[in-house]
């Protein structure tokens, strides 16, 4: 039992780490705090972390709920956030409409000095569709044990918001430490990883609607 849970512990820390990417994050931070105090970059880093921390968490268990009073089967939604979120590793992949991209676009439309904290930090950089689709099948994947399933949600999700906002706090130096090549690589071979689990998460609706034999 122990070792199970561990196991889905880690399945759950390294499908959201993916997902929420926080090497890029950091990346788009630095971007989007270009010129600002080092009280004002500690204050947005913490504000946009909070928002994220708050949509997925909350996304996740109140989306379970909001499916069922739709009469949509978990199983059609595995599919459907899994097309999803390959949609998002095809554009990581591809280096198209990455993090840093989102921020430069959001510096370009911005009023002077707005926050960033909430948009596009917070949502959609930090926790996006991808990241709040694949929440609702991380949080309660089967029926036995729903406490003990949302309890171990909980905790992973909290510890990588945690590791987002430390590589936020980290930006500069990661940045440097990484370069803009060293990023886009970061990027692309995590979307490889959301691929794979883009497509695992398709091929679990399939199993959970239809009698097909896929192992």
């Amino acid at each position: 039992m122990l070792a199970g849970e561990l196991g889905r512990a880690f399945y759950i820390f390294v499908t959201l780490l993916a997902t929420l990417n926080p090497i890029e994050a950091a990346a788009a931070f630095v971007t989007l705090t270009q010129g600002r105090s080092p009280r004002e970059k500690a204050q947005i880093a913490l504000r946009a972390n909070v928002v994220a921390g708050i949509a997925l968490i909350g996304f996740a268990f109140v989306g379970d709920a909001l499916l069922r009073a739709l009469g949509v089967e978990i199983g059609a939604f595995k599919i459907a956030g899994g097309l999803l979120l390959l949609k998002v590793a095809f554009d990581m992949v591809l280096a198209e409409k990455t993090d840093a991209q989102t921020a430069n676009k959001a510096i370009a439309d911005a009023r002077p000095a707005s926050d960033p904290a909430v948009f596009p930090l917070g949502i959609p950089i930090i926790t996006g569709p991808g990241a709040m689709t694949v929440s609702v099948t991380l949080v309660n994947p089967s029926p036995s044990h729903p406490i003990l399933n949302g309890t171990v949600f909980f905790v992973m999700a909290l510890v990588v918001i945690a590791i987002t906002y430390a590589s936020m706090r980290s930006a500069v130096q990661l940045t440097k430490w990484f370069g803009e090549a060293g990023i886009d690589a970061v990027g692309r071979i995590v979307g490889i990883i959301v691929a794979a689990i883009a497509v695992q998460l398709i091929v679990n609706g399939v199993k959970s609607l239809t009698s097909f034999p896929i192992h």
